[in-house]
């Protein structure tokens, strides 16, 4: 039974691409075009500077990762109520790889809800990372391979000590984060097409 569990995994996975995909459609001509991008920093205006500021992840994206952790949640929960009635054996092995799964579920999801990234002064703060504007050698939007074949936009922060740091633009309001570091580092601000 267990192993009927990781099939409909497999095939959630791929019921999430496609919903990935469909998400990503829309916004897909955006996401690749990065002149409109540039077209749009230079309009963009700041409202009101602010000590700092917080981003948070955007809703799109936590929507299309919170149906794979529902789902996975759903499967273990489903076992854990089969085996309550006894229409499933209760082993060491299952009991183990169901508690795996509901602390996987736990962890990511919380980590995804909590995601932020802080620009306090000229300093980038991302969890435990912290990268300060003056030391930047140069910051880089691309388009870059995410995890298979999906791509999105990136910031690549190359230190002035050659250390790079990739930030991935799936927050909301990236226009206002973006052009708070162009702003901070002028011309070492670049967008390559």
């Amino acid at each position: 039974m267990f192993i009927k569990s990781l099939i409909r995994i497999n095939k959630i996975r791929i019921y999430e691409t496609l919903i990935n995909e469909l998400i990503n459609e829309e916004n897909m001509f955006d996401l690749y075009n990065l002149k409109k991008l540039e077209e749009n920093l230079k309009t963009f205006e700041i409202e009101g500077e602010k000590d700092i500021y917080i981003f948070r992840g955007n809703k799109k994206y936590i929507i299309s990762s919170s149906i794979f952790f529902i789902t996975i949640l759903f499967i273990a929960l489903n076992s854990i109520y089969k085996i309550v009635l006894g229409a499933e054996k209760m082993t060491i092995l299952k009991i183990i790889l169901i508690l795996v799964l509901l602390f996987y579920v736990m962890f990511a999801f919380i980590s995804l809800i909590r995601y932020k990234i802080f620009i306090k002064g000229k300093e980038i703060i991302s969890g435990k990372l912290k990268i300060n504007m003056d030391r930047i050698k140069t910051a880089i939007v691309k388009i870059d391979k995410v995890k298979g074949n999906r791509y999105d936009r990136y910031l690549e922060i190359i230190y002035d000590d050659n250390r790079m740091i990739k930030l991935r633009l799936n927050i909301d309001n990236y226009l206002l984060f973006l052009k708070i570091i162009q702003n901070n580092i002028k011309e070492k601000f670049i967008i390559k097409n």
